[in-house]
């Protein structure tokens, strides 16, 4: 069969060019390894938050950055701004946004602290709790739909190593 390079018309289908790409990466005395690791990660997490905002969140009236804020608050309860952003692994600026949004629509609420006025913290509405348990709860079940095909064995496997890749991630140089 020609490869795709002979064919300007035909698609690269994605494990070829994962294939493509790691002998490429090989060749210019790197570790294919990681970066076959990393490759299948970011795919992953591409099909993963696609199908989500697609199937679950656009549904709901949410964004994934706004669902992130109200599972964080729905877990914590109610947070200031800055240990939202640190939660979600997001800036407070670009929390910002996302908490006007929800805010809007009657999610979330802003509340200053009885024993700070200064400080304001940002919880759930009895509305936003009720969406986002309807939410979670299509997630779980498009979680059980994804993962179907990995015995609970494996799952804990891919958590298990997940876990220490995230426990012994390096700083940045």
């Amino acid at each position: 069969m020609a490869d795709a390079a002979s064919h300007p018309g035909q698609r690269l289908q994605a494990q070829s060019f994962e294939e493509k790409a790691g002998e490429r990466v090989e060749s210019e005395g790197l570790v294919r390894e990681t970066f076959h690791a990393m490759f299948a990660v970011f795919r992953l997490a591409g099909l993963i938050f696609n199908d989500l905002e697609s199937t679950v969140y656009r549904p709901a009236g949410l964004s994934l950055a706004g669902f992130r804020m109200m599972f964080i608050l729905w877990i914590a309860g109610d947070l200031e701004q800055r240990d939202i952003a640190r939660l979600a692994g997001v800036s407070p600026a670009g929390i910002s946004s996302a908490l006007n949004t929800l805010e809007r629509q009657g999610l979330v609420e802003r509340r200053r602290t009885a024993s700070d006025r200064r400080l304001v913290t940002v919880g759930l509405t009895p509305q936003g709790a009720e969406r986002l348990e309807a939410v979670y709860r299509a997630q779980n079940i498009r979680e059980q739909e994804m993962f179907a095909g990995v015995s609970r064995e494996d799952l804990h496997e891919l958590v298990e190593l997940m876990q220490r890749v995230i426990s012994t991630y390096p700083p940045p140089s």
